[in-house]
């Protein structure tokens, strides 16, 4: 038997096409001491006669409906392992994942994390990477105070060590009812070291109904966009206080004036009516600022963002939703001119 445990919390909310392919790949891991816990928040499709098939083989916790946030609260209250990871329930791992997070696990960890292959709906590889550029490891705080932001992976990519978890949460659900691995992932970057393992040991699945999905059917979903700006802003919010109970001193600016943000406020900008040239001009010239200097860029990425902006601030409203929307996607397929499919 492997000496660390390590618990694996699925949350789960109407995810049943998805949720026996999660479960399956927690189960197959070939690390052993790894416990499985499923909390169904609520769901109304068939995920709760799935998980009467589970229940010898997992601890299934069957809530009323509360959110993402709570979900992983409750999952979390009732784990035990000393790493845990909050795997979301259309998303799956290779049967590997345990045992090379834990091969490469050092005690100062506060997280470990990998890239995700992407997948679409029926689990066939799209041939992208989330994210897709080289994750940051080791102390990563210095980058929280100056931009707001440091190289991490979707939720489902993320271990945190238990000592984290047990600062941090039960995480308040008025504030964070969603985007609970930007809350978790921020305060690891102050606490401890990032570990990082550069090869995808997981699979992030791209449909429809993804929670941070902002393009679906061809349209552009403004709402949604919002949401994300929110959560930056919440994120900001955060840093900040974190820095003042650290007695550290931010930037101004953190979060709102990186890349990630502006071209999420110059899409909403052009997808209202009647904004004032001059502020589509002011953030046109900070998205570029932010472009050219962004550290995790390459070249050709800071090429292809600084051409998105200018075409989004220039071309007229008739044409500019194309050139929009490549900057959400996450998984183009071939509408999409080759040169803006990895923006």
């Amino acid at each position: 038997m492997n000496e660390r445990k390590v618990s694996i919390v699925i949350n789960n909310y109407n995810y049943w096409e998805f949720l026996e392919t999660c479960i399956e790949s927690a189960l197959a891991q070939t690390y052993e001491n790894v416990e499985v816990i499923v909390v169904d928040d609520g769901s109304t499709d068939r995920s709760p006669d799935l998980l009467e098939k589970y229940k010898h083989r997992v601890s299934v916790i069957l809530r009323e409906h509360e959110g993402e946030t709570a979900a992983r609260n409750a999952g979390f209250s009732q784990s035990s392992g000393e790493i845990v990871t909050f795997l979301d329930s259309d998303d799956f791992l290779r049967s590997d994942a345990v045992e090379r997070v834990l091969a490469k696990w050092q005690p100062s960890f506060s997280k470990l994390q990998f890239p995700m292959r992407v997948v679409n709906r029926r689990g066939e590889s799209t041939g992208l990477l989330m994210p897709r550029c080289r994750l940051d490891e080791g102390r990563v705080d210095h980058l929280l105070l100056r931009t707001g932001r440091y190289i991490t992976t979707p939720g489902s990519g993320n271990f945190y060590s238990r000592w984290l978890l047990d600062k941090i949460m039960p995480i308040p659900t008025a504030e964070w009812p969603q985007s609970v691995d930007s809350y978790a992932a921020t305060f690891a970057g102050f606490y401890g070291e990032i570990g990082a393992i550069q090869e995808p040991l997981g699979f992030y699945r791209v449909h429809d109904s993804n929670m941070t999905r902002s393009v679906a059917d061809n349209s552009i979903d403004l709402s949604q966009i919002e949401r994300l700006m929110g959560r930056g802003l919440r994120l900001r919010t955060l840093i900040e206080k974190i820095a003042r109970d650290l007695h550290l001193r931010p930037n101004p600016g953190i979060v709102t004036r990186h890349w990630l943000y502006l071209k999420l406020e110059l899409a909403q900008l052009r997808l209202v009516e009647n904004v004032p040239v001059w502020k589509l001009l002011s953030r046109a010239r900070q998205m570029i600022a932010s472009a050219l200097t962004s550290p995790e860029l390459t070249p050709l990425r800071r090429a292809q963002l600084i051409g998105w902006t200018l075409g989004t601030i220039a071309l007229p409203r008739r044409v500019v939703m194309p050139v929009i929307r490549s900057a959400f996607e996450l998984a183009p397929t071939g509408w999409m001119p080759r040169a803006l499919r990895r923006l």
